[in-house]
């Protein structure tokens, strides 16, 4: 008895350290894009679903391009899709996420060169 309490015991604590490692990318997220001495700011807005993500990013709420996105633990991958005649700062970009905040690393895109990108969740 006092075995299959310490099992479950050890399970419990386990899953609750798998479940707070997870991401959580829903939200609303000022995004800062560095690429050299220039920087550009924008917006982005996020709704993750078990390990799929939607949204869209953009300049300003009213300049958005849809993206989607895989959430592997601790990291996300966003690919943007431009809407008809327009471009986009970059094609994808690779996350890691800290609590409020996820850096990492962008490719394609308007940039050609991989840029340095910071998504920092706003306060409701």
């Amino acid at each position: 008895m006092k075995m299959r309490l310490m099992t479950l015991c050890l399970v419990l604590c386990a899953s609750s350290v798998a479940i707070t490692g997870a991401a959580d990318a829903t939200g609303r997220w000022k995004v800062r894009i560095s690429l050299g001495a220039e920087t550009m700011s924008g917006l982005a807005l996020l709704k993750q679903t078990g390990d799929k993500v939607a949204g869209s990013i953009g300049p300003d709420e009213r300049n958005q391009h849809p993206l989607d996105g895989v959430v592997n633990g601790n990291h996300i991958t966003l690919t943007t899709h431009p809407r008809p005649g327009a471009t986009v700062a970059f094609d994808k970009c690779y996350l890691t996420v800290d609590g409020e905040k996820m850096t990492g690393t962008t490719e394609g895109g308007d940039l050609h060169d991989r840029a340095s990108i910071e998504f920092i969740r706003m306060k409701e």
